[in-house]
């Protein structure tokens, strides 16, 4: 589980910016949004709350760049790393980027911290805590700059021979990390694949909730308890749905198909995707529809879109409790009532057990969410004079428990958000956008 990330020099994050789980003392709301681990309480679910711009998604992209960069095993050793740094003030792109994280996994607690440049890892450093902020080093790894070479250091608890040792340090190149050079020996050391796993199992998903619709068929069909709730669910929002029956129609690929994958250079990793790729699966569901008519089988394709928004993201949350995820989504609850946003966050909330869910939203319905906690709002807002990404995470936990959230927001509360910012009045403009549109007009009506 994630207890906070900071993150500095990452695209439109230009100062050290704190993203943290922890929660509060506040017991008004139980313990629902709560997972204790020793004397630490962390929450299941926060929400970056901002404007279009305000950076919310860059936050969400620092968390899987991280977990890209830890995993990945380029097959070009050359290969930089993909990512931009802060662009808007010049000092930055001379600055090393930075990434620092506290996680548990099951009840011992962890730090790591990353320093990049497009280049190459700079410096790598894991830690495990013990004896409450006692802790001792898994490894460290640097760049030596005289040299050229990583010098990678494991402490000297660590079950390693010093040739396992010098084996992962030999595999530590300038765009591979240490868990990954790890992977690529023949050696085995539970500490180092416990993390490794974490961070490849269950430390960041980030998902496109409209593309999910292949997940959600796969899941109906693999997975006949989730079916029960989902149809169940359906039903308390008046639904005749009672039934989903789902098909999968397989195709062969071609091995001419696997060699031009393999001519395109892939990591090492996906070299072994395409090795094993044999058929392309296609999943496709029909709803059965109950009316005093009969029963009708309808695809996907012909439920509302509100339902199949609703029948996407359960499907997430729901694979995301099973497997213990920290999950983000950008943009959750746009286009859906609050009602159903309500359903959702509750559903995760209650049956979540080391799963975590972080998401950017602009919808306001959270407000309202009865047992909605203020530490679990961050607000997000872009710097006007710098242009950089700025999180306030103490705006909304001040907010007396006795004022209604939504209440707070509309007398402008939330400062960096102003509910009652004007809208844009187009008919001071109207002249102008009409000749830059249509063109201005010349004597005779000829343009």
């Amino acid at each position: 589980m994630l207890q906070d990330i900071t993150i500095s020099n990452f695209f439109s994050i230009r100062e050290p910016l704190r993203v943290s789980f922890e929660a509060s003392k506040e017991k008004q709301y139980g313990e629902d949004w709560i997972i204790q681990i020793g004397n630490i309480r962390l929450l299941k679910a926060i929400l970056l709350y901002g404007a279009n711009g305000s950076g919310k998604t860059n936050i969400l992209c620092a968390l899987d760049f991280v977990r890209h960069t830890i995993l990945n095993i380029p097959s070009d050793v050359d290969h930089g790393l993909n990512y931009l740094r802060f662009a808007l003030d010049p000092e930055c792109k001379q600055k090393d980027t930075e990434f620092d994280i506290h996680f548990f996994i099951d009840e011992s607690r962890y730090r790591y911290r990353l320093t990049i440049s497009p280049k190459k890892i700079i410096e790598e450093e894991l830690r495990i805590y013990h004896n409450g902020n006692n802790s001792r080093s898994v490894y460290s790894r640097k760049f030596n700059e005289e040299k050229g070479v990583n010098i990678v250091r494991f402490g000297t608890w660590m079950p390693l021979s010093p040739k396992e040792r010098k084996s992962i340090e030999e595999a530590t190149t300038a765009n591979i990390s240490v868990l990954s050079a790890y992977s690529t020996r023949n050696i085995s050391c539970d500490e180092l694949t416990k993390v490794r796993n974490y961070f490849k199992y269950e430390f960041f998903k980030l998902y496109n909730v409209d593309g999910a619709d292949q997940e959600v068929a796969k899941a109906l069909k693999e997975d006949s308890n989730f079916k029960s709730i989902l149809i169940d669910l359906l039903q308390t929002f008046h639904s005749n749905i009672v039934d989903i029956e789902v098909e999968e129609k397989k195709r062969q690929i071609p091995e001419e198909a696997r060699e031009f994958l393999i001519k395109m250079n892939p990591s090492e990793s996906e070299r072994d995707i395409i090795a094993n790729l044999k058929t392309l699966s296609k999943w496709t569901s029909k709803y059965v529809h109950r009316t005093e008519k009969g029963e009708f089988a309808l695809s996907d394709e012909l439920q509302s879109e509100g339902t199949r928004s609703f029948i996407r993201h359960l499907a997430l949350f729901y694979k995301a409790i099973k497997g213990n995820w920290l999950m983000a989504l950008d943009e959750f609850g746009a286009g859906m009532q609050a009602k159903t946003q309500h359903l959702l966050l509750d559903f995760f909330l209650k049956f979540s057990q080391h799963s975590q869910l972080i998401f950017a939203t602009q919808s306001l319905g959270f407000l309202d969410f009865p047992s909605m906690r203020r530490d679990a709002i961050q607000i997000v807002s872009k710097d006007k004079n710098i242009g950089e990404t700025k999180l306030d995470a103490n705006t909304v936990r001040s907010i007396h428990k006795n004022i209604k959230l939504r209440k707070a927001y509309n007398d402008g509360r939330f400062k960096t958000i102003d509910p009652n910012e004007p809208d844009v009045d187009l008919s001071e403009r109207t002249i102008q956008y009409q000749t830059l549109i249509f063109g201005s007009k010349k004597e005779g009506g000829e343009e």
